[in-house]
């Protein structure tokens, strides 16, 4: 998120699409077709995400990721008047899922050329999304509640994150 320069002409809509596909671990179809009677941006802030079969589930938006996503439909511009998608390209057309990688991925060379430590690492949609939920169950959360927050329709697909963290399962043979 630190990449992102909010002076540049995308900047202000990149890093609302960026903190917003952390905030909620979105999919990349689900941000491309997030429309503007899908978000709620008062003191319940939250947003209605269509998932793989036409399951919807919503998620509650951080202060910062309201503040990002108002400040981004102030300036949004579309090319047709009345159009609903929220995230446009820089032609005020809707977004693409290969718009949305080629943003992931230009931040995320940034990041690396100023952390090392991640330089091997792929930024792509869904490494984000699985840094969500990495972060989700590092914070105790249950792996449960955090299937559902990823609209995972089986909960052996959340598992998968789980499984794969050294971190978590040395932490259960400390307790």
């Amino acid at each position: 998120l630190d990449a992102v320069d909010i002076n540049t002409r995308t900047g202000v809509r990149d890093r609302a699409l960026l903190i917003m596909l952390y905030n909620t671990g979105a999919r990349v179809s689900e941000l491309v077709t997030l429309e503007l009677l899908d978000l709620r941006l008062d003191d319940a802030a939250q947003v209605k995400l269509h998932g793989k079969g036409d399951k919807e589930r919503s998620c509650p938006l951080w202060p910062e990721t309201v503040a990002a996503l108002e400040a981004y439909l102030k300036q949004r511009n579309p090319r047709e008047q009345g159009a609903q998608r929220i995230f446009l390209n820089a032609n005020g057309e809707p977004i693409t899922r290969f718009g949305i990688r080629h943003v992931t991925r230009k931040y995320g060379a940034q990041a690396q050329a100023k952390t090392p430590s991640i330089k091997t690492k792929p930024v792509n949609p869904h490494c984000i999304r699985h840094t969500t939920a990495m972060h989700l169950l590092r914070s105790g959360n249950d792996i449960h509640m955090v299937s559902y927050w990823l609209g995972h329709a089986d909960l052996n697909t959340t598992h998968v994150y789980a499984e794969i963290d050294m971190d978590m399962k040395r932490g259960m043979i400390a307790k």
